[in-house]
């Protein structure tokens, strides 16, 4: 039996979920995951025999998927959920961008319904760390667009400038005062579709994704 079926095995058993093959794939074409993968074989096992449902699947699919494309970037050391390690809530990955420059990022898989982001957006933003680069990964489906990724922004953002408590309250705040002391936290958000990504950043970030970080994470896909 090879190491890779050896890695699939350990982490799947005799059991193929929708994305076995694809993940099979990851693991074949790239070096830097299949180390991944090794390195984190007991979490992705547990992560996957905890998933009850098609949803939970799903979930961990879009998981792996961002692993997957940051690892191919050499210039990214990936760490997966460094913030749990710790028993503390917090991002997916943790990553070190050419051995000085860290970054977080927190992946949601979106489901079909656009209307729902801005409450999606608050959700994750109750996840990100104070004092660190913060991305949110939105794994989306091809028919999401930029235009409702600025719309759903705009839309927190007119709703935190008139201190809109009722809004807030309904999606993951006490009031408009809680978000705007944490929207800050969050850097940008990069809205991964299955050709091609989008990035926005967020103007009132306290933590800027610098310029080569940014090129490099364009390059994502």
């Amino acid at each position: 039996m090879s190491a890779t079926s050896e890695l699939l095995e350990a982490i799947f058993g005799s059991k193929q979920p929708a994305f076995y093959t694809e993940f099979e794939g990851w693991l074949r074409s790239s070096r830097r995951f299949r180390a991944f993968a090794h390195e984190y074989r007991n979490k992705i096992r547990a992560k996957f025999n905890n998933a009850r449902h098609a949803g939970a699947l799903d979930d961990l699919h879009a998981e792996l998927r961002a692993a997957a494309l940051l690892v191919r970037e050499q210039r990214f050391d990936v760490e997966y959920e460094h913030y749990a390690a710790a028993k503390q809530r917090g991002p997916d990955f943790t990553v070190r961008f050419k051995g000085h420059t860290s970054f977080n990022v927190e992946v949601r898989r979106l489901p079909d319904d656009p209307a729902r982001l801005p409450a999606i957006i608050c959700e994750k933003i109750g996840q990100l760390p104070a004092g660190s680069i913060n991305l949110l990964w939105l794994a989306a489906g091809a028919g999401y667009t930029e235009a409702q990724l600025l719309a759903a922004t705009a839309e927190l953002h007119a709703a935190a400038s008139r201190k809109d408590d009722a809004y807030f309250s309904k999606r993951s705040f006490a009031d408009a005062a809680e978000f705007n002391k944490r929207y800050p936290r969050l850097s940008g958000i990069l809205l991964h579709r299955p050709d091609d990504s989008v990035i926005w950043l967020n103007p009132q970030a306290r933590h800027a994704v610098p310029r080569d970080l940014l090129s490099a994470l364009r390059q994502l896909s």
